[in-house]
């Protein structure tokens, strides 16, 4: 569109461009038009907000996304429903329209939280999300009940983007592809119930790609990632995988469950190595950010303080944003965190699962024991341990290892694992 068009549009007239100068006004102009067809193209537009393509899907997310996992609780374990509902309109008033849940989130009350925040004409401002727990399936059958039961907890009748939960090796071999889970969420795709299919992911990057190659009909994925999960899981490489076969591209746990929001002195120290001071969580929603093929950043949000800032920093957030002295900086961070006195120098690559003994090896190294040594916190390290890692999904404590050794011939960083494992079970307990 050519300056007199913006001109024709916004009713401009010579006496006005002599009083405030034809430049300024026509700038002026030019910038209301392109934010009325953004607001016609974008779902829940605000200025405010940066906002990123989907993958194929031929939708614009907001660049945060409100993870609802990490809701605030009440002194009886029940999630704040007041709370969390102010919590997720402020998101949504910021310009967020991607609320992500899942079917066990928070025994159900997550799903809870998202229907009690979106009714009264909220739900048509977002794209909401969920996800099937494959290791709650008795039987293929159950897949079609959860899905129900998650579009009666969020009061909707279709579900924007829904998800295969959490695939690890286990879930892929024994749930998902024999009770053709793939197929059933091409189904309800084909008859409206869902918009787009994906799944989020738990394992090394050659099962992703497996996954990702499974299905052309998958619109996108949701991994872990975050600045110092560089070959976590997925990966760094995961991203432009997905994002190379089509697959918008969703990242949970920037900030490492709470980790990088609160950091030890050395690691905030080496941050500032550069001279570029900004809050840690600001630090890592921004290196995500600076992902072109990332679309939306997941957070968990806990308070409405977390809102007002995660809403700040977003205002922000472009592909490629990070400078040369931010980089160096977050190199530094890293460092400094493998050069903890008794870090594990496991990538959490996961070269080294499937297990004989279904030991969740990198789990152990890369996110539980390596964390506890920065953190010194056994309560949270426990919870990471026990609660955040049950047998069926991640696999079993230190303890279960005989060390029979069919890791070792597997671990690219060489690592003697099962002298490890026995260093962690001393550690903690278990």
């Amino acid at each position: 569109m050519d300056r007199r068009d913006f001109f024709k549009r916004t009713g401009l007239t010579l006496a006005a461009g002599a009083l405030l100068g034809p430049r300024v006004l026509a700038d002026e102009a030019e910038k209301r038009v392109v934010q009325e067809e953004l607001s016609g193209k974008i779902l829940n537009y605000n200025p405010r907000m940066q906002y990123r393509p989907m993958g194929r899907t031929g939708v614009d997310v907001s660049a945060l996304g409100f993870g609802m996992l990490r809701l605030p609780m009440q002194a009886n374990g029940s999630v704040d429903f007041d709370q969390s509902v102010a919590m997720v309109r402020r998101a949504i008033e910021g310009g967020v329209n991607y609320i992500d849940t899942g079917r066990v989130y928070l025994n159900g009350q997550s799903e809870q939280a998202v229907g009690k925040a979106l009714a009264g004409g909220w739900r048509d401002r977002v794209y909401v999300t969920s996800k099937s727990p494959w290791w709650a399936m008795e039987r293929p059958e159950d897949f079609e009940k959860f899905f129900d039961e998650s579009r009666r907890a969020i009061g909707t009748d279709v579900i924007d983007f829904y998800h295969i939960h959490m695939i690890m090796h286990r879930g892929w071999n024994e749930k998902v592809v024999p009770y053709k889970l793939i197929e059933k969420m091409e189904k309800l795709k084909a008859d409206g119930k869902i918009r787009f299919m994906g799944f989020s992911f738990h394992d090394r990057l050659q099962l992703f790609k497996k996954v990702v190659e499974a299905s052309s009909a998958w619109d996108f994925c949701l991994i872990q990632h975050n600045y110092l999960d560089y070959e976590y899981e997925a990966g760094v490489l995961g991203p432009k995988y997905a994002a190379a076969n089509g697959m918008g591209v969703a990242v949970m746990k920037p900030v490492r469950t709470g980790f990088l929001a609160n950091l030890p002195q050395s690691m905030r120290d080496a941050l500032r190595s550069t001279g570029v001071e900004k809050p840690d969580v600001e630090w890592a929603l921004d290196y995500l950010w600076d992902i072109p093929e990332v679309s939306v950043a997941v957070s968990g949000m806990n308070s409405m303080a977390d809102v007002e800032a995660n809403l700040k920093y977003a205002s922000k957030a472009r592909p490629n944003m990070l400078t040369p002295d931010e980089r160096e900086a977050l190199g530094a961070t890293i460092r400094a965190f493998r050069e903890t006195p008794g870090h594990i120098d496991c990538t959490g690559c996961y070269q080294c699962i499937p297990c004989p003994h279904n030991v969740a090896i990198g789990y152990i190294f890369a996110y539980v024991y390596n964390n506890y040594l920065v953190h010194k916190d056994m309560k949270r390290a426990m919870s990471d341990y026990t609660i955040a890692m049950s047998p069926i999904q991640r696999g079993a404590p230190a303890s279960a290892c005989v060390n029979c050794g069919v890791c070792l011939e597997k671990c690219p960083q060489g690592l003697d694992i099962p002298n490890l494992l026995a260093r962690v079970k001393e550690t903690m307990g278990k």
